[in-house]
């Protein structure tokens, strides 16, 4: 195209007392460089922001909330994992909610989920008898730190409910993570 490129111009680059720079192609002034700039750091953030994926996981025990059945069996089962709570309740329906802290300036996407499972007290040797099933996803950036809530319905833990002794969190990152 006959444009010099952003090497080129800053090899030939003459500062004043205003510390402006003046290239040796007048059609393109710094402005125009630094937006020119911007735009491909932000095209290169963009392109690789589906590109990465971390996952973080945590257990936690069971402990019956203080809601019983008639027949005094727990109604709801609950689960702390430190910043984030969870639970699930005998019909299936299950909730989390707790931060998030994103870092870095471009954006990453996180996503909360849970899955199920039977071991021993300190959930160890868990048998899993869910899948990771995730229930919020919010965008970040900016070192936002957002607060999640969210949850959903897994019917077939009904019937398994009575056995639960055990929930990880997964924290899935797609985008920008760090």
């Amino acid at each position: 195209t006959g444009e010099p490129t952003a090497v080129e111009m800053a090899l030939n680059c003459n500062y004043d007392r205003n510390t402006t720079c003046e290239y040796a192609n007048p059609m393109i002034s710094s402005n125009r460089l630094l937006i020119r700039i911007v735009v491909l750091a932000a095209a290169l953030g963009c392109a690789n922001a589906g590109a990465e994926e971390k996952t973080s996981r945590t257990n936690a025990v069971a402990r019956p909330f203080a809601l019983y059945t008639a027949e005094g069996k727990p109604e709801r089962l609950d689960f702390d994992f430190g910043n984030i709570k969870a639970w699930i309740r005998n019909k299936g329906g299950w909730n989390v909610e707790g931060p998030i802290k994103h870092v870095g300036l471009l954006c990453a996407t996180y996503e909360i989920g849970l899955r199920f499972g039977v071991g021993s007290p300190g959930c160890d040797n868990v048998k899993w008898i869910s899948d990771v099933s995730y229930g919020t996803r919010e965008q970040q950036c900016n070192s936002a730190a957002v607060q999640h809530y969210g949850g959903g319905f897994l019917p077939d833990l009904a019937k398994d409910f009575d056995r639960i002794t055990c929930a990880e969190r997964v924290i899935r990152c797609s985008g920008n993570c760090k």
